[in-house]
């Protein structure tokens, strides 16, 4: 993918070539300088680490408000496809979602503060509570109000979920309630091993994906597809949201592909 040239002037912080396009928008904070972008990362993500409670379920639902719909860093397909993908990776759903939301807009820099900024208030709350809470509260008696902070999660994956529903089709719909249902079965089930959801998520991650797959080649297919170009459509231009957002993460294949191979690297000597 053709990236923009960073090295172009910015004319009153905006880049000209993209600005021509017909289909730009007028957002000048999409070409604003990097450690001002970066600035804007601290000022968003210290905050969303601080009311961000409950678990990396509960958190997309939050993170959907302040990104896609406050700030309008992400436009909602992007937001949807950035969290496919952090399901489908091993490790934390909400941190993976946190990189890559942040890189979007302030590059790997950006990422790698957000993290920072992400985990730094509840390391700092955690590490307190283990040196003081059994001096101010009795672990054989908690207070009322602890209590009813796991409850209160429910409601906010509740409304992470309803708004990913409205956004799916029929196929998409089927998919959910199935996953949703071998979920509750193998919760507390006395013949099904407590660890089996270990093996079960990602077979149902596959299965869903290998079921939209063969669902595209339907002659008349379940769920709703876009097309996407052949190979005798011709080369693809990018549309003006594409450059915008490749100048904003600043980074071409190649240098993701020397970082997924310097992970795999990691990964492979950790074992």
């Amino acid at each position: 993918m053709e990236l923009v040239d960073e090295e172009i002037p910015l004319v009153k912080g905006k880049n000209p070539r993209i600005e021509n396009d017909d289909d730009a928008s007028n957002d000048s904070r999409d070409f604003e300088p990097l450690i001002d972008r970066v600035k804007d990362v601290i000022r968003v993500y210290w905050f969303l680490g601080l009311i961000a409670f409950g678990g990396p379920t509960a958190h997309v639902g939050i993170f959907q408000d302040h990104l896609v719909r406050v700030h309008q860093w992400l436009k909602e397909d992007l937001f949807l496809e950035l969290f496919a993908l952090a399901q489908g990776l091993p490790g934390p759903s909400s941190s993976q979602l946190i990189i890559s939301t942040a890189a979007t807009h302030g590059g790997a820099l950006g990422g790698s503060i957000a993290f920072l900024m992400w985990n730094l208030p509840g390391f700092v709350v955690l590490t307190a509570a283990s040196l003081f809470l059994y001096d101010i509260i009795d672990p054989s008696n908690p207070p009322i109000w602890l209590l009813g902070v796991p409850p209160a999660a429910v409601a906010l994956i509740f409304k992470a979920f309803y708004g990913f529903a409205l956004k799916l089709d029929t196929l998409g719909a089927a998919l959910a309630m199935g996953t949703s249902a071998v979920s509750v079965l193998i919760n507390h089930d006395e013949n099904i091993p407590s660890n089996s959801s270990q093996f079960v998520y990602p077979v149902l991650l596959f299965g869903g994906g290998l079921l939209t797959f063969l669902d595209t080649y339907r002659s008349k297919p379940i769920g709703t597809y876009s097309k996407l170009p052949g190979l005798d459509d011709g080369p693809v231009e990018q549309t003006a949201f594409d450059r915008k957002l490749g100048y904003k993460i600043g980074m071409e294949i190649h240098h993701g592909i020397f970082m997924f191979l310097f992970w795999l690297v990691l990964l492979v000597g950790s074992i």
